[in-house]
């Protein structure tokens, strides 16, 4: 997971330096504060991971333009993080991993910088698994203790890209441990109800980006994991009381496939994906993210509570803090944005958990600070009882909408 951040010139995150994270993270604030660009920064690390970096812009429709934060347009964008991972299945590369990569201010992409520490433990000392400074690059090989030079120029994202054979293993097992931990991001936007109740088809292991191939996952999951399709519906059905089943219809495994839900309040009634309430299909997404072969090792979300009814919100956050708790291989670490009160009282146990994000003037960058840092949190939790998102809605916790003095 990643236990410490720093972000500059990524849109607007100017200079975010020093972030302490936890497994769960929440972030609030107004709109165009930079909650938006927070998730993006982390889910932008597996860019460095494709063939280029422009694959993952064009995915997005994204120009390299639209990056750097507008006062700082002609310095580097940089990400600065430390993280710490379990084994892998053979019990190695377990520890903590400082990555740092820079896109330079250029016309068009290139990494400036990029380098990968390594140490077992926080006792011993650390080592310097990759080092690239512009066109000069190096890495260690591990099966002969060799500092190497890497020969490629001109390679358009992390040298960790270009690893491929079975030798690389032997050699580079730390580095390549560390890129199938990034390449295990994955970032969702506002679920669209018109996306989830689409007919899909072929075979996928996740979900898209706002909501994409719901149904083929949900036919997967009852064909390979019946028991888990089983207990996804039950948790489906203590939500809604009504519900008596949930079904995918349609050909084949590659053929189009679509949802289906079942009632039984006195009358049995099937209704069609088009028919299905936007607050079912997004509780029902995001609950399936739990019953997934592969859990994400890193999901930013942008506001998944969002169309979801205030009772049922504390059910999507407890999801949230599920898929936190899972052990390896499927640990994940959550980011997610909200701007919904009743899912800050979910944190009143944990402020250490939320992010305040805010942003007093044009083109200043964003300030994000831990609440449990606030000092009027104290003297809030008391006045407010059980109620963070009352106090932070009146103004007394900062992160609010309108303008500052």
């Amino acid at each position: 997971m990643i236990k410490r951040l720093s972000i500059s010139n990524f849109k607007n995150l100017r200079n975010v330096s020093g972030l302490t994270c936890n497994r769960l993270n929440a972030l609030v604030g107004p709109n165009g504060s930079g909650k938006s660009s927070f998730l993006q920064a982390i889910d932008f690390l597996r860019a460095f991971f494709m063939t280029s970096v422009e694959v993952y812009l064009r995915e997005r429709e994204w120009d390299y333009g639209d990056l750097p934060n507008l006062r700082e347009s002609h310095q580097k964008i940089t990400w600065d993080l430390d993280v710490e991972l379990p084994a892998d299945a053979a019990g190695r590369c377990g520890g903590i991993y400082h990555y740092s990569v820079s896109l330079s201010p250029r016309r068009y992409l290139g990494v400036g910088e990029e380098v990968l520490d390594y140490r077992a433990s926080q006792n011993q000392q650390s080592a310097v698994l990759l080092e690239r400074q512009g066109r000069s690059v190096t890495w260690l090989d591990r099966k002969t203790q060799q500092i190497e030079e890497f020969k490629e120029i001109g390679l358009p994202a992390s040298v960790m890209s270009r690893l491929e054979s079975p030798e690389d293993q032997s050699r580079f097992p730390e580095l390549l441990h560390f890129r199938k931990w990034i390449e295990g991001f994955r970032g969702f936007l506002l679920w669209d109800p018109k996306v989830l109740r689409l007919p899909d088809r072929g075979k996928h292991d996740t979900l898209g980006p706002s909501g994409e191939h719901l149904a083929p996952l949900l036919a997967r999951l009852k064909r390979e994991k019946p028991q888990a399709f089983a207990q996804l519906v039950n948790r489906i059905k203590r939500l809604f009381p009504t519900v008596s089943d949930i079904s995918v219809v349609g050909g084949s495994r590659w053929g189009w496939q679509t949802l289906r839900l079942h009632e039984a309040n006195g009358q049995a009634v099937v209704f069609n994906s088009q028919q299905m309430s936007d607050g079912v299909l997004r509780l029902l997404a995001v609950t399936s993210l739990l019953y997934l072969e592969r859990i994400p090792s890193v999901l930013t979300f942008e506001e998944p509570e969002n169309g979801v009814h205030p009772q049922l919100i504390r059910e999507v956050v407890q999801v949230l803090r599920e898929l936190t708790l899972r052990k390896p291989p499927n640990q994940c670490q959550v980011f997610f944005t909200t701007h919904s009160p009743y899912v800050l009282d979910e944190f009143f146990d944990h402020p250490e958990q939320v992010f305040l994000v805010e942003r007093g003037k044009p083109l200043e960058g964003a300030t994000i600070t831990r609440l449990s840092e606030r000092p009027q949190l104290k003297i809030v939790r008391h006045a407010f009882e059980h109620s963070l998102g009352e106090a932070w809605v009146s103004g007394l916790l900062g992160a609010t909408a309108g303008a500052r003095p």
